[in-house]
């Protein structure tokens, strides 16, 4: 057998030929399913808002024809056979902006390590278990996402089917969190034997999924549900929809709830973000509370390790007073937020340019 060094080849030459090709083609799975799980995220969103609006995906705006879901995925932006009318090209944007994100979540994970933090050792490698289990969940946010954007409405297909299959695979595989359910870094010695678990999470492994998914469920649900619930009372309007609190209790299933507490945090910024590219993209100036929901849990998933352990909130969650004084501190601030659009709503243009 010939040496690489006798034959002239490099350490160097020997590792791009070797693990070079095997790399790509890894991603280039992701690539391909994230491009199938985007076009479907748009056919079924599609589908799910058609009973309140004709968006030119599967039915055309024109006469109301309808094609085929091949038809729509293969000839991407064709013209209507009967009034001439030209279908949107949302499948293709679909599928180009889910490829994208598969694979840089994937790779994000799984060469990054975005994800590992030190109290979680899976089993499993993690594009065995997390990768899958994660994408699952990007598939239903980009559904969410484009009935939002079609008719600000986020159907319960999409969230109750979403958070079953969450409490499920989380209780059948006991391994797929992003942080247990209850970790302790108060005690005086957590340098010398590591943060404090309790025993029960080790000793049953299932039950342990089945609680944080659950946990989780009922934090994002509960904490939408009584925002939604004082800035409906406060503001005299429907400002938040029920579907963004089955759409936040879907998350939490997936995610856990000290994650779905960090999604809520990072909501608004997320809402800054999301609501510009909509505006310079399709010129709308309201914006539904579900997009930016789901890119902060994008981006709370992508920058895990970073929130937990560079920004040290581990502390935070394992000493419930100062938690509950930052959660009923940032309710009571957006209360007041509430109260200030409500008289500025009030205020009428002469009273405000005095």
């Amino acid at each position: 057998m010939t040496n690489p060094e006798d034959s002239g080849d490099s350490p160097l030459s020997a590792f791009v030929l070797c693990v070079v090709p095997a790399w790509c083609a890894f991603m280039s799975v992701y690539l391909l399913i994230g491009a199938v799980a985007g076009m479907a995220s748009v056919l079924w969103g599609a589908v799910l808002a058609e009973p309140w609006r004709a968006q030119g995906i599967l039915t055309c705006r024109g006469c109301q024809s309808r094609r085929g879901w091949l038809q729509a995925i293969f000839s991407w932006s064709p013209s209507c056979g009967s009034c001439g009318r030209r279908f949107t090209a949302w499948p293709l944007l679909g599928g180009t902006v889910g490829a994208v994100l598969f694979a840089g979540f994937a790779w994000l994970v799984i060469e990054l390590g975005c994800q590992d933090v030190s109290e979680v050792r899976p089993s499993i490698p993690h594009w065995q278990g997390r990768v899958p289990f994660h994408l699952l969940l990007l598939f239903f946010l980009l559904t969410a996402i484009v009935t939002d954007l079609i008719d600000y409405v986020i159907p319960e297909q999409i969230t109750n089917t979403g958070t079953l299959i969450a409490v499920a695979l989380a209780t059948l595989s006991g391994d797929l969190q992003l942080i247990h359910v209850w970790v302790d870094w108060s005690d005086e010695l957590v340098r010398i034997y590591g943060p404090g678990l309790p025993q029960w999470m080790k000793d049953h492994q299932h039950l342990h999924g089945l609680v944080w998914s659950v946990c989780g469920l009922m934090t994002g649900g509960g904490l939408t549900w009584v925002t939604r619930a004082a800035a409906n009372r406060i503001l005299g309007f429907p400002a938040i929809g029920f579907g963004d609190v089955t759409l936040m209790a879907m998350i939490g299933a997936w995610i856990g709830w000290q994650p779905v507490l960090c999604v809520l945090a990072v909501g608004p910024l997320a809402g800054i973000l999301t609501g510009t590219l909509i505006y310079v993209v399709t010129g709308r100036s309201y914006l539904a509370f579900g997009p930016p929901l789901c890119v902060g849990t994008m981006i709370v998933l992508c920058c895990w390790r970073a929130i937990w352990e560079e920004q040290g909130l581990r502390i935070i969650f394992c000493h419930p007073p100062t938690l509950a004084g930052l959660i009923g501190g940032a309710y009571l601030l957006f209360c007041i937020l509430l109260y200030g659009v409500r008289v500025f709503r009030g205020t009428s243009a002469q009273q405000l340019r005095r």
